[in-house]
């Protein structure tokens, strides 16, 4: 149907409100699951040092009736080692932008200095469980320092901790079975390790609900219209797991923890440094230094060369 003719339309105005709704929506995720199921402690230098030890195989133990003592056998410990990642965000906004009138945040500084927190939590997510990274000095190949900066003082990720014993992987991708699961279990365990914890990528976390779906296996079923079909507790004959998806986690591996004997030591605690002022602006570094330990190498286990 036509206009009627001299209808002043919306399309003509002039001075229209704008609608925009008072909040900003992000879903980026946010949760750490490994970095929140560890413990914390301090680091006192950038190369940070623990000990691991273990007991001698167990044996046939017997001595004739007044024998020698024999001689003693005396096993050194096992010096382990990371260097501490410094971790940093820098925020600016100028004088106009931290006071003009905004919608779903009062001042932009702080709004920014906010989001820059989450982001550097999710990035030494990815350092500890993501990354792969080996861990480095960040000196040059001749030991001295890195004038250039091209090399940086990395920390060692988990997967690189983990004991080899302790450790399944192949020579090309394979599919994530529960035989992989209960065969990394049971080295942990045989090594003298109690896992707690299993954590899967998101993919592999369906891998895990499919393993309630095997033949001879019975499920309960909630009464009612809800369906669950998700495991978040695996019992195995080597004791109990809680199943924890890591939207993180390297997409090729499956990480069997003792949360009990992995940390974070801390050189430098979160910060937020005032830089100093030049025009027109307010600039803000935020900073953390600290490293992964994990306590005791063959406490974990690691499935790797997973297909993603």
């Amino acid at each position: 149907m036509a206009n009627v003719t001299g209808t002043y339309k919306s399309y003509d105005q002039v001075g229209k409100k704008e609608d925009i709704e008072d909040i900003i929506y992000d879903i980026s995720p946010t949760l750490t699951p490994f970095t929140s199921s560890i413990g914390t402690s301090t680091a006192s230098a950038v190369l940070h040092q623990w000990q691991e030890d273990e007991l001698a195989a167990v044996g046939t133990n017997a001595v004739a009736e007044g024998a020698d003592a024999g001689t003693a056998s005396a096993d050194t410990t096992t010096l382990k080692s990371a260097y501490t990642q410094i971790f940093s965000k820098v925020v600016q906004t100028s004088g106009t932008a931290d006071v003009v009138e905004k919608y779903g945040r009062g001042s932009e500084l702080q709004y920014q200095i906010a989001k820059k927190g989450k982001e550097m939590r999710r990035d030494i997510e990815h350092a500890f469980v993501g990354a792969g990274q080996a861990g480095g000095s960040g000196a040059n190949d001749t030991g001295t320092d890195n004038a250039d900066n091209s090399t940086v003082r990395t920390l060692t990720s988990a997967q690189d901790q983990i004991d080899s014993t302790t450790t399944s992987t192949a020579g090309a991708n394979r599919t994530f079975t529960e035989t992989l699961l209960l065969d990394t279990l049971q080295d942990v365990y045989e090594a003298g390790g109690d896992p707690n914890q299993i954590q899967v990528t998101p993919s592999h976390s369906l891998v895990v609900a499919g393993f309630a779906a095997a033949s001879g296996r019975t499920r309960d079923i909630e009464s009612g219209t809800k369906l669950v079909n998700a495991v978040d507790l695996y019992v195995s004959p080597f004791g109990e797991c809680a199943v924890v998806p890591n939207r993180f986690l390297d997409a090729n591996s499956c990480l069997v923890l003792d949360t009990e004997y992995w940390s974070r030591a801390v050189l430098r605690p979160m910060q937020t440094i005032v830089l100093a002022k030049t025009g027109d602006s307010d600039k803000r570094q935020m900073l953390t230094e600290q490293t992964l330990v994990c306590e005791n190498s063959k406490a974990s286990g690691l499935i790797g060369a997973l297909t993603a």
